[in-house]
């Protein structure tokens, strides 16, 4: 028990410091608002004092031969018709109007007093103590609060990282990785010239020093990189670049050396950066920190710094490759660059789903080949997510297994953003969804296009229904036709509901933007209209060139 909270206490000392200095803060602060409303007396002249005495306002005095002035204490309710017997045992004046006069300091000063039944209270040096205390503590606390911080300073440069979280131990393997058939055997060949160097020696083939995965969130990228250290029976380390970030410069840079550090003393291994985006953008275009500029420089110096034979093969992952610093993208420190996407198959997503689903109990009823194909564009995150969805929803639903209702609906989640309402609600909304879904439906079905589901079940985000398309097996490049088929689909529900209702609802707005992207994409950047020309005009607009009617005038007609 002992030992735990040792550990504890060393593991977050900066904690525990930052506390004792908050409370020393506070405690100081309290102690001289009081001083200060305690020395907050009025002063009066001893002339006003004298007037004071012979008027018989005063009912004690304080004083001490050493200090310069006397704390006098005003008759009050309680002690105006006291005698002076029961003044002298009455506490209660303490706390009552006080002012403060010159100590005169003469002989005569008693005399007069006692004259009007004054009561003298002679303060000797002990009763001082608050005064003295105060003045000690004002010279105290800013040292204390110095040392602290300097100690807070001294641990936070020489914390280490956490080896236990970083040094890992991978058990995934290249037949884990479905639907990267593309880049598979590029990573199998590094990974056996990270377990044989040497193949490489009879022409000079050399093992890269780094790869940079790039690509989606959720694609694969993390699970590529344990690949390649499970395969290659390695240790793999793994660090988020955000964690290098730290308030205090140079803490950063420290945080990097001790990593590549951990990397040499666990040689050969894989070490992993993720998002390195967070310490890697470009410093040309990016206002970066003294930080953030000291750690990317530790970075470059520690890969440059190593050679292949040293046994560490660092890769690095990122969603932004387009923002990271040219020194870190060139050749000899990021030798290859990946590109990892989303599977752009069906029957990619097929796979997927099959493979994640084999963990749970699935009836007869879910087809994967239909439902690879109402999801274009997910990752194998998202997949594996909807499964896992599926599951919860059919434990919600006290179902034995996963059917094909409980995968819609965990689709539905997951592409609308919320749950499905209630049957009971918006029934009179229902026959307007089923009518404008039918037209997307009908549209389709007219321009040959295969449809995977449709519905018209409505959710809590405000989407009243959908239809899903089924993805072509034709190949993957679009033409003009299928731009404008797109196109006809987005707006054949709104002209369902105005053929049947004669009116039109706000149905449609999510069909309008797509509609409007679709045309966007049409005119400005895939040259479909021959009277815009091959044209980028997005690319002329970021040039400013687009706003110069001349200039873009004779640009459309070099590109026709």
């Amino acid at each position: 028990m002992f030992r735990k909270v040792k550990e504890f206490f060393k593991k977050h000392k900066n904690l525990f410091l930052g506390i004792v200095l908050v409370i020393c803060t506070i405690s100081f602060v309290i102690f001289k608002l009081n001083s200060m409303q305690n020395t907050q007396v009025e002063k009066i002249t001893y002339n006003k004092f004298m007037e004071m005495v012979y008027n018989d306002e005063v009912d004690t005095v304080s004083y001490n031969k050493n200090n310069e002035w006397m704390t006098i204490t005003l008759f009050n309710e309680d002690t105006k018709n006291m005698s002076y017997e029961d003044r002298c045992e009455y506490s209660g004046y303490t706390n009552k109007d006080k002012r403060m006069v010159l100590y005169p300091a003469t002989d005569e000063f008693r005399r007069d007093l006692l004259v009007h039944n004054i009561i003298l209270i002679y303060a000797n040096e002990e009763a001082n103590f608050a005064v003295i205390f105060s003045n000690i503590l004002s010279i105290a606390f800013p040292i204390l609060w110095f040392v602290v911080l300097i100690v807070m300073l001294k641990n936070s440069f020489s914390a280490e990282i956490n080896k236990n979280e970083i040094l890992q131990t991978s058990d995934v393997r290249f037949d884990d990785i479905i639907g990267h058939d593309e880049i598979l055997d590029d990573i199998k060949f590094i990974t056996k010239l990270i377990q044989n160097p040497k193949i490489g020696d009879k022409i000079g083939t050399k093992i890269p020093k780094g790869i940079l995965l790039s690509g989606a969130p959720g694609c694969g990228k993390t699970l590529i990189a344990k690949a390649i250290a499970g395969e290659a029976g390695v240790p793999f380390l793994y660090q988020n670049a955000s964690s290098f970030i730290d308030r205090f410069v140079g803490v950063g840079a420290k945080h990097v050396r001790d990593l590549f550090k951990l990397a040499k003393q666990n040689a050969p291994c894989v070490l992993f950066i993720d998002e390195i985006d967070a310490i890697g953008m470009d410093r040309d275009n990016n206002k970066g920190t003294s930080e953030h500029d000291q750690t990317i420089d530790a970075l470059l110096q520690e890969m440059d710094g190593f050679s292949s034979r040293d046994g560490i093969f660092i890769i690095a992952a990122t969603n932004r490759p387009d923002i990271l610093d040219k020194a870190l993208t060139r050749a000899g420190r990021f030798d290859r660059q990946i590109v990892v996407s989303a599977p752009r198959d069906w029957k990619i997503r097929k796979d997927l789903f099959d493979h994640y689903l084999s963990n749970f109990s699935v009836s007869d009823d879910v087809d994967t080949e239909n439902i690879a194909k109402q999801v274009s564009g997910f990752t194998g995150a998202d997949i594996a997510a909807i499964c896992n969805e599926a599951s919860m929803v059919a434990t919600m639903a006290e179902k034995d297994f996963i059917d094909r209702d409980c995968i819609e609906e965990a689709i539905d989640k997951k592409i609308f953003k919320g749950n499905r309402s209630k049957k009971n609600r918006f029934e009179k909304d229902r026959l307007i969804i089923a009518y404008h879904e039918a037209g997307h439906a009908v549209m389709s079905y007219l321009l040959e296009q295969p449809i995977a589901r449709a519905s018209i079940q409505s959710t809590v985000s405000g989407v009243g229904g959908a239809v899903f398309n089924s993805e072509k097996e034709d190949g993957l490049l679009r033409t003009k036709e299928d731009y404008i088929n797109d196109i006809y689909i987005c707006y054949a529900g709104r002209a369902s509901e105005e053929l049947k209702f004669k009116s039109i609802t706000t149905g449609a707005s999510n069909d309008i933007t797509q509609a409007t992207e679709l045309m966007a994409q049409y005119f400005e950047r895939l040259g479909f209209d021959e009277n815009f020309g091959l044209l980028d005009i997005g690319h002329l607009s970021n040039k400013h060139l687009v706003n110069s009617e001349e200039i873009t005038e004779k640009l459309t007609q070099m590109s026709k």
